[in-house]
């Protein structure tokens, strides 16, 4: 019970205004108790001594017969008993109904003489009034009523004011709860002017910039987490990269180191220079290609396209890259379809967008059997226009597609510089896209492999 107070706020109020009222209820009808019959007491003796003298200036004018009856008139509408004496006896007025009443509350002596004798009277006024014994009397036989009705009205107005004090309270605090758990999505609908209300108010305008920075720290997070992620998938791309390009360069140059080692020495068919020789020529130039293709891939990387953008036509750029791959083309007896009908303009680096069109319409050639075709179309539609190169007779396995952008994959595994590059084509291709922000995809058709360039 002692817990259950300790720990309810309600309950807490509601006792101390309850005893708080109880008790200032009791006090009071305390002092009314003993106050109300005393000061009766008081006025009725002042009352009393006003008339008595009022009475004594009256009888100085009148003859003893007179006075009698006036006297015994004042004890009858003053409810009180009087005693006129001299030296030769006494008369009292007044009527003594009990016994318990022979005792005057007050007494009030004076002398008076009459107009008809010359003789001074004794006059003993005495209240026989018992008002304020009465009174004291019935406040206490009501004192256990008067005690019922005020710890009625005082559970009631304890009740009434733990509820309109509590309440707003409770809310506040259910509200706080919330709060530590970082739950914003409520508001504290308190409409007052005190303390409490300006509290409430507080508490609703702090739960909103919370919220706010809460969304904005975890916006912040979220684009955090995003950049850590594209870091290590940078970082592990890089590393990748050099890994890749370790090993492509390792290869050659073994091979030339070999035979340059073996020419030097004279081994056995080595003294042969003029048959060893192109081969070790042939293996640097395999090895300047590739130094070329990643210091390629780093300008890009590295460059500010912004600064170097110019306007060119779509369809003069693919002819003069098909130009200059005809002679290729022919050795395999490929045939080339251009279909552009519309002069597009591009907003592009020309060098890089040249070299785009140069790898793709190469791969395609490269990569396609004797005597195939290679399209390059132009379609537009309502999302679009996308420039579209396809190459028939051959097509690429479903799990190397998405690795072919990788830098140095290549989906003929024996690694064959006859059947392609060194695996950078397409990764340049990549990079100089993603730098101009244009979207692409590669896959498989009926007729063989399609690249998918939007050119919006």
């Amino acid at each position: 019970m002692r817990k259950k107070i300790k720990n309810s706020l309600s309950v807490k109020v509601f006792l101390w205004v309850f005893s708080a009222l109880t008790i200032c209820s009791m006090l009071i009808y305390g002092i009314v108790l003993t106050v109300i019959p005393k000061q009766y007491q008081v006025t009725s003796d002042k009352q009393l001594d006003t008339n008595t003298e009022i009475l004594v200036s009256k009888l100085q004018d009148m003859r003893y017969d007179e006075a009698v009856s006036e006297i015994y008139n004042f004890c009858i509408q003053n409810n009180s008993m009087a005693k006129l004496s001299d030296d030769n006896g006494a008369l009292t007025f007044g009527e003594i109904k009990s016994e318990a009443l022979m005792v005057a509350t007050s007494s009030i002596a004076t002398t008076v003489t009459f107009s008809d004798s010359k003789t001074e009277y004794a006059l003993v006024v005495s209240s026989l009034s018992k008002t304020a014994d009465i009174i004291l009397s019935l406040m206490l036989r009501f004192l256990p009523v008067v005690f019922a009705i005020i710890l009625l009205l005082s559970s009631l107005s304890a009740f009434i004011c733990s509820r309109v004090i509590v309440s707003p309270i409770a809310k506040i605090s259910q509200i706080s709860k919330r709060m530590t758990s970082l739950d914003m999505a409520w508001k504290c609908n308190i409409e007052s002017n005190d303390e409490i209300g300006v509290l409430a108010s507080s508490l609703n305008t702090m739960a909103s910039r919370l919220q706010e920075t809460m969304e904005e720290l975890t916006n912040a997070n979220n684009q955090l987490t995003d950049d850590v992620e594209k870091f290590k998938l940078l970082e592990e791309g890089r590393r990748n990269f050099f890994a890749a390009v370790s090993h492509e360069l390792k290869t050659p140059l073994t091979i030339l180191k070999g035979q340059i080692e073996n020419m030097i020495l004279g081994f056995g068919d080595y003294q042969n220079h003029e048959k060893y020789l192109p081969e070790a020529l042939k293996a640097t130039e395999d090895i300047e290609h590739l130094v070329k293709e990643i210091i390629a891939i780093s300008k890009v990387e590295s460059m500010d396209l912004a600064d170097t953008l110019q306007e060119v036509s779509l369809k003069q750029t693919v002819n003069d890259t098909i130009q200059a791959i005809l002679l290729l083309a022919q050795d395999k007896n490929i045939q080339i379809h251009e279909k552009i009908n519309t002069d597009m303009v591009l907003y592009v680096n020309p060098n890089l967008w040249n070299k785009v069109l140069s790898n793709i319409i190469g791969n395609a050639v490269r990569h396609s059997p004797y005597g195939e075709d290679v399209f390059v179309t132009l379609q537009s539609s309502e999302n679009g226009n996308t420039l579209v190169i396809e190459n028939t007779g051959v097509a690429i396995p479903e799990a190397d597609l998405r690795h072919m952008f990788t830098p140095f994959y290549r989906a003929d595994k024996s690694r064959n510089k006859a059947t392609g590059g060194n695996g950078l084509g397409l990764y340049i291709v990549k990079t100089i896209l993603d730098l101009h922000g244009m979207t692409y995809l590669l896959r498989n058709t009926e007729q063989g492999v399609a690249f998918f360039l939007n050119l919006n």
